[in-house]
């Protein structure tokens, strides 16, 4: 089975895509303009934020922390203006929701499934809020972001599609193709986390007592070596298997953070539509 997502050619932007078509279990297929991903909105340039309004979305669900929103803000937040009367109209700006899915405090495991597993573990009940936000939103396109769009917005995103009826095998593909959209900026991005990760280890050496070991766990997550390498099909495939070996299934985990039935079956019917 096959599928190509619709790219959205949203100036600024490299990897914003409407999941409409993606096949679902009984012949289904993910409605037109119900779910779009894209990296953080940040990165508009002035005709993106343009087309962003034409193309009539109803809500934008912000994933990052609230610090990130601050050091990164982007036009279509309602701390810039957002969120008026003409949400969800073409031309206007949708309804803004900042919906982190990790607390400030919570810290980041390295490794690409281990950092997916311990943001699971610890909170259930921000992923069930996020899922929720697309099930009841106002009629129209909903967006989900975070800052690359691959893990935050790839584990909700995972979520909303399994729910409707998508095949694993169709998410991970989805998953990954953000490694080969965001390409043209990854080599940049290694480049910086080398660089922190070298201006960490001096700090480190600066403050040791001669002679004392360094322990490794010290590192910080983000600055953990298999950073370096995007994450494959692979991790979203062990991630769902993880979950559903833990919970039974993904409806089950969201129902222990809360999602309710009324926000499974909305969601549902938003999302799918007969082929």
């Amino acid at each position: 089975m096959t599928y190509t997502p619709l790219h959205l050619d949203w100036p600024g932007l490299l990897n914003a895509r409407d999941l409409g078509g993606m096949p679902l279990a009984g012949g289904a297929v993910v409605a037109e303009r119900a779910l779009i991903r894209s990296e953080s909105l940040s990165w508009l340039e002035p005709g993106g934020v343009r087309a962003v309004r034409a193309y009539g979305m109803s809500r934008v669900i912000d994933l990052r922390r609230p610090a990130e929103t601050v050091e990164y803000p982007h036009p279509l937040s309602g701390a810039s203006g957002g969120g008026g009367s003409d949400a969800g109209l073409a031309g206007g700006d949708p309804e803004y929701l900042n919906l982190p899915v990790q607390e400030p405090e919570d810290p980041e495991e390295g490794p690409w499934a281990h950092l997916y597993a311990g943001m699971l573990k610890r909170r259930p009940g921000l992923f069930a809020r996020a899922v929720g936000a697309v099930a009841d939103a106002p009629e129209g396109p909903v967006l989900v972001h975070c800052a690359a769009g691959k893990d935050r917005t790839g584990l909700v995103v995972a979520f909303v599609l399994s729910l409707a009826g998508a095949d694993d095998d169709l998410i991970a593909d989805d998953y990954e193709l953000t490694n080969s959209r965001l390409a043209p900026r990854w080599e940049r991005h290694v480049v910086e986390l080398e660089r922190a990760r070298a201006a960490h280890e001096a700090r480190r050496s600066a403050g040791r007592v001669p002679g004392e070991e360094v322990d490794d766990g010290v590192l910080p997550g983000w600055l953990h070596p298999t950073r370096r390498t995007a994450a494959t099909r692979d991790v979203m495939l062990e991630t769902l298997a993880s979950l559903r070996a833990e919970h039974g299934s993904v409806a089950d985990y969201l129902a222990r953070g809360g999602l309710s039935h009324g926000q499974r079956d909305a969601l549902v019917k938003r999302i799918r539509v007969e082929a």
